[in-house]
């Protein structure tokens, strides 16, 4: 039995949830794999979370995934499931166990604890982290900067390896679920230095749902990168910053040139794709 088994879609006999056996295409099919054929750490993945999935293995190319995952989002409207993707990790593996050996995580108790907080959430984790240091009083003005030198992200990065850029094999999960900014609570992570527990993350995640129609895409144990239908509205783009920089300080500190909540902004502006580290 895995991890989150009130949700679970299962057969009659309780085995494990059994691969989706829609295809977009016979190029596609025949790079997709079976459990049988799956890395160790993507087969425990699976079976904690036990969930309908999909595999691609790593010959799989960008665009094909993400044709995949277009074609998952818009039958999942029509079924009640939200896709999400979730590549080869075995530190979120680790991370599953823990949550089920010693937290005891319940998917149904998280939800049940979001409300509609996400903003006080956000709101207050800025102020954490701009109050003054030793009596020193904090520069605001000079932490935006010029809304200048961001650049569009036009792609999502987690999908494939740093270090050479190869694919990953990659699941994509059928959560269970009508409402994206659950599947965070679905899959969970967080709660470590300073990412945002399951809870709050979930609850902000409804927050920019309902604001901004943003929608969790690609998970991992330390990335989320979400997806926009629109770019956000010029005079709202410096707020937004700054809600990136509470949710993930490392959006400014480490992933810009300038230090600048500007540079957050001016990547906002052109992008309809949010990414999220935490180092």
């Amino acid at each position: 039995m895995g991890l989150f088994d009130f949700f679970r879609k299962k057969s009659n006999n309780n085995e494990l949830v059994q691969e989706t056996d829609f295809f977009q295409n016979e190029e596609v099919k025949g790079k997709e794999i079976t459990i049988e054929q799956a890395s160790p750490i993507v087969r425990s993945m699976i079976e904690q979370l036990n969930y309908p999935y999909r595999i691609f293995s790593n010959q799989m190319t960008y665009e094909e995934v993400m044709k995949e995952y277009e074609a998952a989002f818009e039958r999942g409207k029509r079924e009640g499931f939200v896709p999400v993707l979730v590549p080869e990790d075995e530190t979120l593996d680790e991370f599953f166990g823990i949550l089920q050996d010693e937290d005891n995580y319940s998917v149904e108790e998280t939800l049940k604890k979001v409300s509609d907080n996400g903003k006080e959430i956000l709101n207050k984790r800025f102020e954490e982290y701009t109050e003054p240091y030793e009596d020193e009083p904090f520069d605001m003005e000079e932490f935006v900067g010029e809304v200048t030198d961001g650049e569009a992200i036009t792609h999502f990065s987690s999908l494939s390896n740093y270090s050479d850029g190869s694919m990953l094999e990659t699941i994509l999960f059928e959560v269970p679920t009508k409402n994206p900014w659950e599947v965070v609570a679905y899959v969970p992570f967080g709660g470590w230095n300073d990412c945002p527990d399951v809870e709050d993350m979930t609850a902000i995640c409804k927050y920019w749902y309902l604001k901004y129609g943003a929608v969790p895409v690609i998970i991992t144990h330390d990335t989320l990168e979400f997806r926009l239908p629109s770019q956000v509205v010029e005079r709202e783009i410096v707020d937004v910053a700054k809600e990136h920089y509470a949710f993930c300080n490392d959006r400014v500190d480490q992933c810009t040139s300038t230090g600048t909540l500007g540079e957050v902004a001016d990547c906002i502006r052109q992008s309809k794709i949010w990414y999220f580290w935490w180092d």
